[in-house]
């Protein structure tokens, strides 16, 4: 029986259902005709770096621009996600990529928490957003973010995230972005040593993070691992996404099972359920063959990961009870 599963490391924009896709694209006068739509939204096995990585999120892009496709986008992924079984789901995007076409900030979000709550319906699943300044992002368009995500902090939204491909501005820019944050007691955390530097990864634990996004460059340094593990950080790792953007050469080489024999607490995530044609039972099945891992172990982490969760601490505490009781039969 496999555990009750969380997915922290989920990008709206990267998870698109193929028929959603299709629908939108019908909306907005969008030719798919003779296209393969897979082709388009997933990286397929010729990727060569985070930034070809990147090139996939064009057409959904284009596609989420107004708020019945943000909701409808929301809602479609909510449920496929509670029908997966997921016990909580963390879903973040960006607002400032949706108002090309003239929506707000606060009706891009608006739309995505209609969307999440609908897609919930009844299910026993708890899904929250993280708000993702951007790496490329204006200054003032991240600040705005942030700002948003204060004003919604405990109405759907749980923290934020930065996010885009890391190294192109350093990340000694966002300090104080983040310290501003930490002390408006926004939760973060902050896609790191991804394919960047493990210094990367100090600097965003030192700004306040408390979970890091993928994380991979830690293994580089001692001294970055032993920080990670004395400040009880939760690493958000996504084993086919690092395989895909090069963040690591082979499944053998990838820190997960070093980080875990270590104690440092990592996390299994899918991070782009399309654009990386995966799932969190394909991400589970693949550490398992490939690292040794046991069911228990999978159980371990999932707790790691509603302990790193930002969710409000009475109902955390709900749920880690009730994962407690599902998974290790206690009364």
């Amino acid at each position: 029986m496999k555990p009750l599963e969380t997915d922290l490391h989920l990008h709206l924009d990267g998870s698109l259902s193929a028929e959603v896709v299709k629908e939108l694209a019908g909306q907005i006068g969008y030719d798919l005709e003779g296209q393969d739509i897979k082709k388009l939204i997933s990286v397929g096995e010729n990727c060569e770096s985070l930034v070809d990585y990147l090139k996939c999120f064009d057409l959904p892009g284009r596609l989420l621009q107004t708020e019945e496709a943000l909701e409808l986008a929301a809602r479609d992924l909510t449920q496929r996600l509670a029908a997966q079984g997921l016990i909580l789901a963390e879903i973040r995007f960006a607002p400032q990529l949706h108002m090309k076409k003239g929506l707000t900030g606060q009706q891009v979000l608006e739309a995505v928490i209609r969307g999440v709550n609908q897609g919930l319906g009844n299910s026993p699943m708890k899904a929250g957003l993280l708000l993702c300044a951007m790496v490329n992002g204006p200054d003032r368009d991240n600040e705005e973010t942030f700002d948003l995500a204060a004003s919604y902090l405990g109405k759907g939204v749980v923290g934020v995230d930065i996010a885009g491909p890391e190294g192109l501005i350093p990340m000694s820019h966002f300090e104080q972005l983040f310290k501003g944050a930490d002390r408006k007691g926004i939760p973060f955390t902050i896609h790191a040593g991804e394919t960047g530097s493990f210094e990367n990864i100090i600097k965003a634990v030192h700004y306040g993070a408390k979970r890091i996004g993928h994380g991979c460059a830690a293994i580089q340094s001692e001294a970055c691992m032993d920080l990670l593990k004395k400040e009880n950080i939760t690493l958000e790792m996504c084993v086919v996404s690092n395989l895909q953007t090069k963040a690591v050469p082979s499944i053998k080489e990838h820190p997960l099972k070093a980080f875990y024999d270590r104690g440092i607490r990592v996390t299994y995530n899918t991070d782009n359920m399309t654009v990386s044609d995966t799932s969190l039972e394909k991400e589970a099945e693949l550490i398992q063959r490939h690292m040794g891992f046991l069911q228990l172990d999978l159980v371990q982490m999932n707790r790691y990961a509603l302990e790193g969760a930002f969710l409000e601490k009475a109902e955390k505490e709900k749920i880690i009870a009730f994962f407690d009781k599902s998974n290790y039969n206690e009364s």
